[in-house]
């Protein structure tokens, strides 16, 4: 997203006059930007004057043009405050947008002019000069934080920081991000030091790609003997392609669209086909171009302070900030008295854009790291100490760091496979520094598995659960002993989670386990917390000699006849893609005469009810419930409701709801938790009153008295009289923030079996 400073051009073509080009003739020559290519550079020196109608800009004695360097401060200001403190600017991630239309501007009009003065496209030099820009300084931050991350955070946060900076180090954090964001079982994952980089892998993909993107538009042109045609068209085309993708994937997959550069490369486009037409604009009137260049800035400052993660986005809401950034380009620094050119001139202004690759890349790993390292959230001093360390480390990266490597030194003198060499040993140490501290923390996992392994073989009459019905046996029932390992329990999910019906799948999908020969066969229905309780299930089914069948999907409460059950992880179209699987599924336990019990739960304090005004409740109405449980009945199942388990929750649930995005607490991540707690007993408990959330599907089986439908309560298995508890017995009983680990599932077997 964001770039280094830039050198000349002409100081990096060292292969010759024909020498590794690429032939693209007569494309359209654009007016000189004043750098190379890069989003958020410094400033670089005017070598040409190109005459054209273009606006002119105000030259400060740096060659610069003086609204890109107000785009880059602004932009960066937004990213930073908006990471810093959110509620002040929740729109403040729009200054990425900035960045990327900034970027499709500069890299096209330096690949224009490269075309214009030499007859084709240096890719080698090309990609060898954007890797001396970018590379350096983001190295050097990968590295810190992955040593930031061994050293200050909980080894239950390494598996996923390390694998992010790893990504980041090759640039592909941006589809990294995205595959986590449609996972369900990701969504309880934590922010990294790298997430930042997911924007500028998507600027690192624009690079690799864009320059291949001219030379078929060189091609077109030299075909049709046409000079810009072909490339406006062919920018075009791409641009509208992908704005058209990210209208559908914004209303499909919101947190998708969001990190794919499908749906990002328009932004590119847009300021790639300005650059196209920079050229061929008709000369201005100052006053008309300071009110377009005013309106540009306002309409950025306005998206950062009225958006929100509330809105869709990309999609057309990316529009505002998107057009407002093309307006100020295509202003140019007017010089009427009025126009924004004093203010983007000013000192303190050139100085933050100078910096501004840099700050983007030290200031996220810093609002991640400190409160890890300080034991408690951002307040007003450590969010003032990261802003002062952001432009600290910032100057003194572009100082040692940026400059030296842009404009000297061995690899400028070099050919580009230097650069090349030099990139995969960097990249290479990052990574593998990586690699070699998950390697370390798997070895750890290993260990806690196989000592947890043999602890739940030896048949303790303490083990997990277990511990909760022998108070005064079990002495320290909820110490951290020897077999409890968070690094293990975040690992260790139920075996009935891969069970899951996969998102987009038509056919059923279902799990089958037990006797070949079972005196009962019977159901496991429900969400994924249903799917947690394989384990405990599993138990009981070896010792009555049962085969389970297991109908499961992650944020589908598949017992609740209503389309009208709606959830936060539920996207658009979820709700009735639910109701139909639902629907399948009740009917075939019904036709399927082999199956004469049916368990089913649902974690219900994360769904709620839309009632035909369009207003949302907690409390779902009995009958909505009701109707599956009695039709399962009068099929001549036996239904057994579980009662959901005790939440993980802070706060006991609001009563009233004006969104699914306050209607759930996600809860205490429970091994993090215990993992930045050290050797505390049972850090993470909490009370019973507030753990203990309403089960509006236990509720409404126990209102309907019928005696085909019982209730089983668990609670006992976690909670005593006043707390709900997260190490019980020598077991962490939550792989994550709200579903039940492998382990403590398998040691509640034996409390579900007594309670059947």
């Amino acid at each position: 997203m964001l770039g280094p400073r830039p050198t000349p051009a002409a100081s990096t073509d060292h292969a010759g006059p024909t020498q590794g080009r690429r032939e693209v003739r007569d494309l359209p020559v654009p007016e000189r930007s004043d750098d190379d290519g890069n989003s958020m550079t410094a400033t670089g020196v005017t070598q040409e004057r190109v005459t054209t109608t273009t606006p002119p800009t105000a030259p400060t004695g740096r060659g610069i043009r003086i609204e890109i360097q107000g785009l880059r401060a602004l932009a960066v200001s937004l990213v930073v405050v908006y990471h810093v403190a959110p509620s002040r600017l929740p729109g403040g991630y729009v200054g990425v947008d900035v960045f990327f239309v900034v970027s499709g501007f500069l890299i096209t009009g330096h690949l224009l002019r490269e075309v214009a003065r030499t007859g084709g496209i240096r890719l080698a030099e090309f990609w060898a000069r954007r890797a001396r820009r970018l590379l350096p300084a983001a190295l050097l931050v990968l590295l810190a934080s992955a040593v930031g991350t061994v050293v200050l955070a909980p080894v239950t946060y390494w598996p996923q920081f390390l694998r992010e900076l790893s990504a980041s180090a090759v640039y592909v954090e941006n589809w990294a991000l995205a595959n986590d964001a449609v996972d369900y079982l990701a969504a309880a994952n934590v922010a990294s030091p790298a997430q930042h980089y997911w924007s500028l892998s998507t600027e690192e993909q624009f690079y690799l790609a864009w320059p291949l993107l001219l030379l078929a538009a060189g091609w077109l042109a030299r075909r049709q003997r046409r000079r810009w045609q072909p490339a406006a068209v062919l920018l075009a085309a791409v641009a509208v392609a992908s704005f058209l993708y990210s209208l559908w994937a914004t209303e499909a997959s919101p947190p998708y669209a969001y990190f794919s550069t499908l749906s990002r490369a328009w932004e590119f486009g847009l300021g790639g086909l300005l650059a196209v037409f920079a050229a061929r604009t008709p000369a201005t009137r100052d006053q008309l171009r300071a009110a377009v260049s005013w309106t540009g800035f306002l309409a950025i400052t306005a998206s950062a302070l009225m958006m929100s993660e509330a809105t869709a986005f990309p999609g057309t809401a990316a529009l505002v900030p998107v057009l407002g950034t093309v307006a100020v380009i295509w202003a140019g620094a007017p010089r009427a008295a009025w126009a924004p050119t004093g203010l983007a001139g000013a000192r303190p202004v050139a100085f933050l854009s100078d910096i501004s690759y840099s700050a983007y890349l030290w200031h996220w790993p810093a609002v991640v790291l400190v409160p890890l390292a300080v034991g408690h959230p951002l307040g007003l001093r450590t969010k003032a100490g990261v802003l002062v360390f952001t432009v600290v480390a910032a100057w003194l990266t572009k100082r040692w760091v940026e400059d030296p490597v842009r404009s000297g030194g061995f690899l400028v003198r070099k050919r580009p496979r230097w650069t090349y060499a030099a990139t995969v040993l960097c990249t290479g140490t990052v990574v593998l520094s990586c690699v070699g501290a998950a390697q370390w923390q798997e070895r750890e996992v290993a260990e806690a598995s196989a000592a947890a392994e043999a602890f739940a073989a030896g048949d303790d009459p303490c083990f997990g659960a277990a511990a909760m019905e022998r108070d005064g046996q079990c002495s320290d029932r909820f110490a951290q002993t020897s077999t409890v390992s968070p690094a293990f329990a975040q690992t260790d999910g139920s075996r009935g989670l891969p069970c899951m019906q996969p998102e987009g799948d038509p056919v059923i999908k279902s799990c089958r386990f037990g006797s070949a020969h079972p005196t009962e066969t019977v159901a496991l229905v429900g969400d994924s917390h249903t799917a947690s309780l394989y384990e405990a299930l599993q138990v009981v089914a070896e010792r009555r000699n049962w085969a389970v069948v297991t109908y499961v999907r992650g944020g589908c409460p598949t017992t609740a006849d209503s389309d009208r059950m709606v959830g936060p992880n539920m996207q658009p179209g979820a709700t009735e893609i639910c109701q139909e699987y639902a629907s399948e599924v009740l009917r075939t336990i019904e036709r399927d005469p082999t199956i004469s019990r049916v368990f089913t739960s649902y974690r219900s304090d994360i769904y709620a009810y839309r009632d035909t005004a369009d207003e949302l409740h907690r409390e779902v109405p009995a009958e909505v419930l009701q109707g599956p449980l009695r039709a399962l009945a009068d099929s001549g199942k036996r239904v057994t409701v579980i009662r959901a388990v005790p939440t993980t929750n802070g706060v006991a649930p609001r009563e009233t709801l004006r969104s699914t995005k306050t209607l759930v607490d996600p809860g205490v991540h429970v091994p993090n938790c215990i993992a930045a707690a050290g050797r505390a007993d049972d850090p993470c408990a909490g009370p019973r009153e507030v753990r203990l959330a309403p089960d509006y599907l236990a509720e409404a089986a126990e209102a309907l008295g019928d005696p085909r439908i019982r209730v089983v309560d668990l609670s006992d298995g976690f909670c005593d009289a006043e707390r709900c508890h997260t190490v019980i017995g020598g077991v962490i009983a939550y792989f994550d923030a709200s579903h039940v680990s492998g382990a403590f599932s398998r040691s509640l077997g034996p409390l579900l079996d007594a309670r059947l």
